[in-house]
């Protein structure tokens, strides 16, 4: 039959509104996309005591007009969040921009974080935003779609939420598109989150054959195998 209108991005507003219910119930929760692909088991116990409310994982540019004003945008696919009140008031602000049973659960989080946080950032030099940091470590490609891409851990906390905020480098949370093998990460890397690889190392077929195919990809040329060409 045909796909349900919209279907996609109801099932996103009943993740953010389970995420909350399961947050409210005291609980820690990881949220992490079906075809993100783990190199390494990583105990969630030390998130907790690292001690940040919420974990990001960087994105590529989408939403591109948050990305275009911004410089970078956070993942909605995989993150952590602690049960805390603190983090009880950024999920009360998501789900204020997700107020209906439909939404696209990136441009919330990245609206929220960018527009509705006022994050006071740990930053050394006094910049209002890792995006102005000078020198800045960033991909250093000519792919149009992963150059100059944000690679370090940044932290900091909300002055409307007060809850602490610590986004992953991109070597640990890995996010490009391509970029296999020449750009795999080094053998800290907790989990991959490969897109648009090529149809040589995948083969030929629809979206969800190159999904699956992903994940041998990924075990075969970066799992493991320490740095690729291209160091981050």
């Amino acid at each position: 039959g045909r796909p349900v209108k919209g279907l996609w991005q109801q099932i996103m507003a009943a993740r953010l509104h389970l995420t909350m219910k399961i947050l409210r119930n005291g609980t820690h929760v990881l949220i992490t996309d079906v075809d993100n692909i783990f190199s390494r088991h990583v105990p969630l116990v030390g998130f907790l005591e690292e001690g940040y409310d919420v974990y990001h994982a960087y994105e590529m540019r989408y939403p591109t007009s948050i990305y275009n004003q911004f410089g970078f945008v956070v993942c909605s696919g995989h993150q952590f969040l602690r049960s805390s009140p603190a983090t009880f008031e950024f999920m009360k602000l998501v789900l204020r921009r997700c107020s209906g049973s439909k939404c696209d659960d990136q441009v919330t989080y990245n609206k929220v974080f960018f527009y509705d946080l006022d994050i006071q950032w740990d930053l050394d030099g006094g910049e209002d935003s890792p995006n102005n940091v000078r020198g800045a470590l960033r991909v250093n490609t000519t792919h149009p779609e992963n150059t100059k891409l944000l690679v370090e851990s940044f932290t900091g906390r909300s002055r409307v939420t007060n809850h602490t905020v610590k986004i992953w480098d991109r070597d640990f949370a890995w996010r490009l598109a391509g970029a296999i093998p020449e750009w795999c990460p080094s053998e800290n890397n907790w989990l991959g989150m490969p897109t648009k690889l090529n149809d040589s190392l995948t083969g030929h077929g629809n979206k969800i054959h190159k999904k699956i195919a992903a994940f041998q990809v990924w075990d075969t040329h970066c799992r493991g195998q320490g740095v690729g060409e291209h160091a981050m």
